[in-house]
C-alpha cells in the first residue's frame, strides 16, 4: 500500500525554485532513500513533506495516507504519524536525554512509553539524566531518532542521519534504522550523502539532480552501475 506519494511537486525559496516536478512513492514498510549531490533539493523535499515554514510550495500535491498534507499545518502532519529527524538533530541542549523524550511524548497524540523505546537505546538508557551538550555527536543522532521514535509514527523521515560520525557510530546508526522498519514497521524516507549507507539500509532508491528526479533504482543496479553513481553522486 502507498503510505507517502508526491505528485507534480515544485517548491523554492524566495530566492528561486529548487524542485521541478518531483514524482515520489513509498510504500508502507519500505526504506526509501533519497540521493544526490549538494544542493540537488533533497532537504527542500523534506521540509516540503513535513510542511515547515520554508520552502514555499508553488505546487503539486503531498499525499501521506490518503490526506493531502498540503492542507495541513505542521504540527497536524506530525499527529497525522509522520516524523521528521532533521539534519543537525536539533535535540534540546540544556534538557536531559529523559526530558528530551518526555517532550516529545507530551505533544504526540498516541506515544510509546518512553521506558519501550529506551529499551532499543542502551546507550541512552544509561545516560538517561545527562544534559544533551554533554554528549557526544553519535549519542545526540540516537537522542535525535528515540525523541521522533517516541511519536509512535507510522512513517520517518531522516536527513543526514549519519553527517559527520565516526564509522562505528555509523553501523549503529544503520543498526537503528534496519530495527525501526525491521521489529517496529515504521516506513523510511531516507536523505543521507553517505551512499554506502543508503545501499545497506535502503530497498530503493531516488537520484535528484538540480531538483529533478533524474533516476529510481535497486540497491543492486545502484552498487553495479559505476557510470550513474559517478555522473549524479559523483562517487
Amino acid at each position: 500500500m502507498t503510505l507517502l506519494e508526491l505528485r507534480n511537486l515544485t517548491a523554492g525559496y524566495e530566492t528561486g525554485q529548487i524542485l521541478f516536478g518531483i514524482d515520489l512513492v513509498v510504500e508502507e514498510d519500505e526504506v526509501v532513500s533519497l540521493l544526490g549531490r549538494n544542493g540537488a533539493g533533497k532537504t527542500t523535499t523534506m521540509r516540503s513533506i513535513v510542511g515547515a515554514d520554508e520552502p514555499y510550495i508553488s505546487g503539486g500535491a503531498i499525499l501521506f495516507d490518503g490526506q493531502n498534507l498540503l492542507e495541513r499545518r505542521n504540527y497536524e502532519i506530525s499527529k497525522l504519524g509522520l516524523s521528521f529527524v532533521p539534519e543537525g538533530r536539533r535535540c534540546f541542549r540544556e534538557l536531559t536525554v529523559i526530558e528530551n523524550l518526555e517532550l516529545a511524548a507530551n505533544y504526540a497524540l498516541n506515544p510509546l512509553r518512553i521506558e519501550t523505546v529506551l529499551e532499543q537505546f542502551p546507550e541512552l538508557n544509561e545516560m538517561q539524566n545527562r544534559q544533551t551538550k554533554n554528549m557526544s555527536g553519535g549519542e545526540q543522532q540516537m537522542l535525535a531518532i528515540a525523541r521522533s521514535l517516541v511519536t509512535n509514527p507510522q512513517m520517518m523521515l531522516l536527513d543526514e542521519p549519519c553527517e559527520g560520525l565516526a564509522p562505528y557510530i555509523v553501523r549503529r546508526i544503520e543498526s537503528i534504522i534496519e530495527n525501526i522498519n525491521a521489529e517496529q514497521n515504521v516506513t523510511v524516507l531516507l536523505v543521507e550523502q553517505n551512499v554506502a549507507v543508503a545501499l545497506a539500509v535502503a530497498d530503493r532508491h531516488y537520484i535528484l539532480d538540480e531538483g529533478r528526479i533524474v533516476k529510481e533504482v535497486t540497491s543492486e543496479r545502484l552498487h553495479e552501475d559505476d557510470t550513474l553513481r559517478q555522473k549524479y553522486l559523483g562517487i
